[in-house]
């Protein structure tokens, strides 16, 4: 069994799973969104997303029973373990601004006289 990659559409499904137990793709479409972006604001199709119902229950992550899916017991307690984990820091050192006036593009040039060349 292999959970999906961190910030993913598997794992938005598998959250709502853990937190809404046993639904159907419908209502999994409900709880978890349709999952819009810019180029698609309506969200994706339901062959899409019966593809990726389908992709979880071949990775082992969910069980198809009917046509109710459940969290399998290894992937919520992983699920689990991984959201208990604290959240490493994204950034610590600020950004780097460079000051492109002051540095010089070449040898003899000077930001007040951009077109002059000393040799």
């Amino acid at each position: 069994m292999k959970l999906p990659e961190s910030n993913s559409r598997g794992e938005a499904i598998l959250i709502a799973f853990l937190r809404r137990g046993p639904m159907t793709i419908y209502q999994g479409a409900e709880a978890h969104g349709e999952f819009p972006n810019r180029t698609l604001p309506m969200g994706i199709n339901h062959a899409k997303m019966v593809e990726l119902y389908t992709s979880l229950v071949t990775k082992g992550c969910l069980v198809k029973e009917g046509i109710m899916y459940r969290i399998t017991d290894l992937a919520r307690s992983l699920l689990e373990q991984k959201l208990r984990e604290p959240q490493a820091p994204s950034s610590i050192v600020p950004a780097r601004v460079r000051n492109f006036f002051a540095k010089p593009l070449f040898l003899g040039y000077s930001p007040m006289f951009p077109w002059r060349i000393s040799l």
